[in-house]
């Protein structure tokens, strides 16, 4: 079992605010190609709930996404945390492809995808999952969510005080369960996250869509997260990586103030190739 903790000092002091960057970041390196809009949902598309069941695409993101999606210079796709039912039920457009379980499972036009070695830790999840809600049974507010090929402790409704034992807790049944030599823990907002232990992350799952595109495309990414930065790693010498909120410790060139603009910067797309439509 390994820990990560994927978050790193970016260079020269961090990333440049998106809507500061002169000429646009996006426009000098768009000529001949299209765009390939690689986006985080949660903490980007909609704000971070207690409960993830809670979190809701607004009716103004969600035709922004559609229209994005329906131009034949875009292609979108939402890569998630959550599992891939859960992420196309709660966005629910075609043409948009879609990454679930941090890009384990994909879903797209013509693209179809399960890590190999994912569905081998569905029964030790299963297992780990039944065992971990046992032991932080104890802990008000506390919860595990089975994800098919992970699996997510959550306690952002947890108080601060129990914070320290519950995660006691979790570290101590995952390092005397069998098999967590097949695990690793990825440490997220407010969330440990179980995953197999595959080289295998978002950065990765966005290559692979690359690579199955016909023509030239820039990828734009945009997440928040600590799993978000293994997209910035992959795609910072080749593309646009921003991030939501600033920080220092991040791989992303730009990055936007809070979610609330990425409304925004869906309509900055759109405006690249306006009244361009899918046939």
């Amino acid at each position: 079992m390994k820990s990560e903790d994927r978050g790193h000092q970016g260079k020269g002091g961090g990333p440049v605010y998106f809507f500061s960057a002169k000429a646009g970041p996006v426009s000098g390196s768009l000529p001949g190609r299209r765009l390939a809009l690689f986006l985080d949902f949660d903490g980007t598309l909609v704000p971070i709930q207690k409960d993830p069941a809670k979190c809701v695409l607004s009716r103004q993101m969600k035709e922004q996404l559609r229209s994005l999606a329906d131009s034949d210079r875009h292609l979108v796709t939402i890569l998630s945390g959550r599992t891939l039912s859960d992420i196309k039920a709660r966005v629910g457009i075609r043409n948009i492809c879609y990454g679930g379980n941090h890009g384990l499972a994909i879903s797209g036009k013509d693209m179809r995808f399960i890590h190999s070695g994912a569905s081998a830790i569905i029964p030790i999840i299963n297992k780990l999952g039944r065992s971990l809600e046992k032991e932080i049974a104890c802990f008000d507010g506390a919860w595990v969510e089975r994800k098919k090929f992970s699996l997510s402790l959550h306690y952002r409704s947890v108080g601060n005080r129990e914070i320290p034992g519950l995660k006691r807790t979790f570290f101590r049944v995952v390092k005397g369960f069998p098999y967590n030599e097949k695990l690793t823990i990825v440490k997220g907002k407010k969330v440990l996250e179980l995953m197999p232990d595959i080289s295998w992350d978002k950065g990765r799952a966005a290559l692979w869509i690359l690579n199955k595109l016909r023509g030239r495309y820039l990828p734009i990414f945009v997440g928040d997260d600590i799993t978000d930065e293994a997209a910035f790693r992959a795609l910072k010498n080749s593309g646009v990586t921003i991030r939501i909120g600033k920080s220092k410790r991040t791989l992303a060139s730009y990055y936007l103030k809070g979610h609330r603009e990425a409304s925004r910067f869906l309509n900055s797309m759109q405006d690249y190739f306006p009244n361009e439509v899918r046939t």
